[in-house]
């Protein structure tokens, strides 16, 4: 849910992590990759580092995929490794078998910007996706819009939100023409299968849960942080705190007449505040300082619309016995569904010991609920393969124990 601005002068890597700077410089090259039977382009950046112990990685430009904003990124391979014809298998390209794409979703009130840092790592060895969910991120292009933006959001229910997931996974990485589709075809022996791993954040969790329930086996490896079964009361509290700060029902008539812009603009403020102080450990927050605390709400602000938030809070924010349109999509729920699959995935999950948000018992609970032994038979849960509490850590483990979360992501997905 949280956020925190990537810019210039705010590093990702603040206070606990000021010794996790990007230590590379890139220099950039611009091509273009054109998309097979279609006037459709893939834009490309190819990040050439300069530093000899770090892979380059080829950054595909900020685009909409399957109608979504999205970054992809994938490993660089030498000149000399790019042409090799598909019937001489090339080993140095990260075929699907031992490194399937990695699809990465944030929290509800991110954007892409947030997790740049992140994903960098992250593409060292696969291809990387991140998009933003409907409802999350800045306003789309105007000529998505047909009427009004509480209209756009009209339904970011998380069944939308799962059959999204694929249409934007089935685009980027398995449609001919997809730099993905084409460097597997041309470097790799094996078929390609459209199985994917997932790494997912708060109410990106909630979404690759519901993916997971649609196509259960699709999903090779399921790394969730910040997600619990159930919601508990403190929990409940802050969602409803968010629903009310953005609730438009306060306004009055002349209010909704004349001034409609800076109601819009206190009421995703206010939001901004709460949802980052609800999400950090108290630790964490005093360390920032109120001033850079401030240049995080800006970024909310800036990255997100308040109808897209509002309308993810009251959609795909419910809690099991509040609304029954939405129980069979509450990750309890999601979770029971999932494991009467008939392909059930290999999941694990963080959470901080002072999460608010997604208590750690419930964290556990549906870790449990989530656990499928090698056997398939034998119930008994290994911590250390299911589950992991982050010491004090609030809500935000990703962004709070940065390297902490991106090994234990990369040590689940390679194990």
């Amino acid at each position: 849910m949280p956020i925190i601005a990537s810019t210039t002068s705010l590093s990702l890597g603040f206070v606990s992590n000021q010794n996790e700077h990007v230590h590379n410089k890139y220099s950039m090259q611009h091509g273009r990759i054109p998309l097979n039977g279609s006037n459709k382009r893939y834009s490309a950046t190819i990040l050439q580092s300069t530093t000899a112990s770090t892979s380059s990685i080829v950054r595909e430009e900020i685009r909409y995929i399957a109608g979504r904003r999205a970054l992809l990124l994938h490993p660089s391979l030498p000149p000399s490794l790019t042409t090799t014809s598909s019937d001489e298998p090339n080993n140095a390209f990260p075929c699907h078998a031992k490194h399937p794409p990695l699809v990465v979703l944030g929290g509800m009130a991110q954007s892409i910007t947030n997790w740049e840092f992140h994903l960098s790592y992250l593409a060292q060895h696969r291809s990387v996706l991140m998009y933003e969910p409907l409802g999350q991120g800045p306003p789309p292009p105007p000529e998505n819009i047909v009427s009004t933006l509480d209209q756009y959001y009209s339904d970011v229910s998380l069944q939308r939100q799962g059959e999204d997931f694929w249409k934007v996974v089935d685009e980027a990485f398995f449609t001919p023409g997809s730099h993905y589709y084409e460097q597997h075809s041309l470097n790799c022996g094996d078929a390609l299968q459209p199985t994917i791993d997932v790494a997912s954040f708060s109410f990106g969790g909630r979404v690759s849960l519901a993916a997971a329930t649609l196509q259960s086996h699709r999903i090779r490896r399921l790394h969730l942080t910040g997600v619990g079964a159930e919601r508990d009361a403190l929990a409940n509290v802050h969602i409803a705190c968010w629903k009310d700060l953005l609730s438009t029902d306060n306004d009055t008539v002349e209010d909704n007449t004349n001034h409609s812009s800076s109601n819009s603009s206190s009421r995703l403020r206010s939001f901004a505040w709460s949802i980052i102080l609800a999400t950090y450990s108290d630790q964490f927050l005093a360390s920032a300082g109120s001033e850079r605390i401030k240049a995080w709400v800006e970024s909310v602000c800036q990255n997100n619309t308040e109808e897209g938030l509002r309308a993810i809070l009251s959609q795909a924010h419910e809690s099991s016995g509040t609304n029954t349109d939405h129980h069979s999509w509450t990750p309890a729920a999601m979770a029971e569904r999932i494991q009467t699959s008939k392909s059930i995935p290999k999941c694990r999950i963080l959470v901080g010991s002072k999460d608010t948000i997604a208590h750690p018992s419930q964290a556990i609970r549906l870790a449990e609920m989530l656990h499928v032994s090698d056997d398939q038979v034998d119930a008994n849960i290994n911590n250390d393969d299911t589950y992991k509490v982050v010491d004090g850590c609030g809500h935000s483990v990703p962004m709070e124990a940065m390297r902490v979360w991106r090994e234990d992501v990369l040590q689940f997905l390679n194990g």
